[in-house]
């Protein structure tokens, strides 16, 4: 330790420079992610994995990546693996990211579900999986809210699930809380219906969802490459975008079985605009990467 003429305490601490993986320490990590998370990585990934785990490495006082798989590999604590998951996933969101889905919900989807909600959509249950920070999990409850109303949603009316493998986001997601940076995308109706109005903080003030579009979503935590997921409901509307692009083609295929099976017939699901050209058995297209159930 050395004082500043503040006579504050500041660390001279510095960390120990982490080496590149080597090909034969990148290919445990390959292996790894492939048969934990489903992720194909190509060779530029050698490059993402240590750009994002080397601090990992750095604070546990690793040598090297071969160290920090050993070390993954004989903890008894989940939460080692759970940092690397947190680490090496994608987290990109955004409110409205894709609008054309959103507007396809309101002219299409949200009217047959309106048409029939006293027998076939009584109750309403959307899953956004692969849900991040919660920027797409939002959007969903406050375009349903805004068009199916208070009378329908109250008493159990609509849940919306939000899943992920990532615990950081998850946290996040559940805080519900965005910079205006963040929100710039909402229309301003709906930032005035849905989010609380006075910023909190100090130099990157946020604005926060209020009770009303929150209390109709719960965050959960799990991996969709698991065998048994942890629902005991089946949904009328699955969000899954821009994940398949990741995944090795075999799991790939897998979770699009596992989507269809939690669908219920002539319910939908909707991909990325740019996940284009799956095989989704069970189901016909009908545009922008939206598919229905047979």
């Amino acid at each position: 330790m050395q004082l500043n003429n503040k006579s504050e305490f500041i660390t001279s601490h510095k960390f120990k420079k982490i080496k590149e993986p080597t090909d034969e320490e990148f290919n445990l990590f390959r292996e790894l992610v492939l048969k934990d998370l489903g992720l194909e990585w190509g060779e530029d990934k050698k490059y993402l994995l240590y750009a994002r785990v080397q601090r990992i490495l750095q604070t546990n006082q690793l040598e090297n990546f071969q160290s920090y798989y050993d070390y993954i590999e004989q903890s008894e604590n989940k939460k080692e693996l759970q940092d690397l998951y947190n680490a090496v996933t994608t987290t990109k969101s955004g409110f409205f990211r894709e609008k054309q889905h959103f507007k396809f919900l309101r002219e299409n989807v949200f009217p047959e579900m309106k048409k029939y909600k006293n027998n076939r959509y009584s109750k309403l249950r959307f899953w956004s999986a692969g849900c991040s920070s919660g920027e797409e999990t939002y959007t969903l409850a406050m375009e349903a809210h805004d068009f199916f109303g208070t009378a329908m949603i109250s008493n159990g009316g609509l849940r919306i699930l939000g899943s992920d493998v990532n615990t950081g986001v998850l946290e996040l997601a559940t805080n519900g809380s965005y910079s205006e940076e963040q929100i710039i995308t909402i229309p301003d109706s709906l930032k005035k219906k849905f989010f609380i109005p006075t910023p909190v903080g100090g130099k990157n003030p946020q604005r926060k969802i209020n009770r009303e579009v929150q209390k109709i979503i719960q965050f959960r935590q799990f991996n969709l490459m698991a065998e048994d997921y942890p629902i005991a409901t089946k949904f009328q509307l699955i969000f899954c975008r821009n994940l398949l692009y990741y995944l090795h083609p075999d799991k790939r295929e897998y979770l699009l079985k596992k989507l269809v099976d939690h669908l219920e017939t002539g319910g939908w699901l909707v991909l990325g605009i740019t996940e284009t050209g799956y095989k989704v058995e069970g189901m016909k297209k009908l545009a922008f990467s939206i598919y229905q159930k047979n």
